[in-house]
């Protein structure tokens, strides 16, 4: 077991969702009479209506706001899952940030990366949208990863291909492989006519 701030050896990730509870008025799910065993498939706390934020070194990593968590601290992972509205996380770095939406994701709780997975769409705070399937967000160097196919939209550019690396503002984007970019126009802001 990791050694916690609380000491005793209170596991870091279960005091966070202890203050989450008592400041953020997080409900708990109610599970089964039957006890957790500790199984691998068995969540250590499983929690509803959640919001977290993680920092490092005084920085935010990310925050998220989400329908459900389940902690599985001893495997060393959280996994987050849509009900009724999707994820939503938003991810932080020097450059910038990202906000992402997804039906669900999973949090790493010694590297603190975090994978989304299902209709994930990222916006940066320039306008700059990523839709795939899969995304992967890593903590160490804060930059975004995928394997899957992704489409990159910016103003009227539109660049489709597969694999991706990005800085988490998506103003650097590097497309590995299949890369076919399509000019549209761009719509006129309302109340403008096109001059004749």
């Amino acid at each position: 077991m990791r050694s916690g701030f609380l000491g005793s050896g209170f596991p870091r990730f279960a005091a966070i969702v202890v203050v989450a509870l008592l400041v953020l008025d997080v409900a708990p799910i109610v599970r089964s009479a039957e006890p957790n065993r500790g199984g691998a498939g068995s969540p250590s706390i499983s929690l509803r209506q959640v919001h977290m934020i993680e920092t490092r070194d005084g920085s935010k990593l990310w925050e998220v706001l989400a329908d459900q968590v389940q902690v599985n601290e001893r495997e060393g992972f959280t996994v987050l899952t849509r009900v009724v509205r999707p994820i939503q996380i938003a991810f932080y770095s020097s450059q910038g940030q990202a906000t992402c939406v997804a039906d669900r994701a999973t949090l790493d709780l010694t590297t603190k990366d975090v994978r989304l997975e299902g209709g994930v769409v990222a916006r940066s705070e320039q306008g700059m949208e990523l839709k795939t399937e899969q995304l992967r967000w890593i903590a160490a160097s804060r930059r975004l990863q995928t394997d899957e196919a992704v489409t990159i939209t910016r103003g009227g550019l539109v660049s489709r291909g597969r694999g991706l690396e990005a800085e988490t503002d998506l103003e650097r984007v590097r497309i590995f492989e299949n890369i076919t970019s399509q000019l549209r126009p761009v719509p006129a802001p309302a109340g403008r006519s096109r001059p004749r």
